[in-house]
């Protein structure tokens, strides 16, 4: 455990940072996974293709990436 020092107490706020959303697919039967992208459809159609190729996954889990951002209110 590391110490840290307390300079002042404020208040801070946090919101969703206006970067991109990026999505990924992963199958649930065995975990693999689409690369990250910015394009639902590109991932979806990763998942179409995994199913072709592997027909008994079935399953899958969508991963959305929205990153947010804290600032200290002035």
């Amino acid at each position: 455990m590391s110490a840290h020092t307390v300079i002042r107490y404020a208040d801070w706020t946090i919101g969703p940072d206006p970067g991109p959303v990026t999505f990924v697919m992963r199958c649930a039967a065995c975990a693999a996974s689409s690369a990250p992208d910015e394009d639902f459809e590109t991932v979806r159609e990763w998942a179409f293709r995994h199913a072709g190729r592997n027909p008994s996954h079935t399953a899958y889990r969508e991963v959305i990436h929205r990153h947010w951002r804290a600032t200290l209110v002035r």
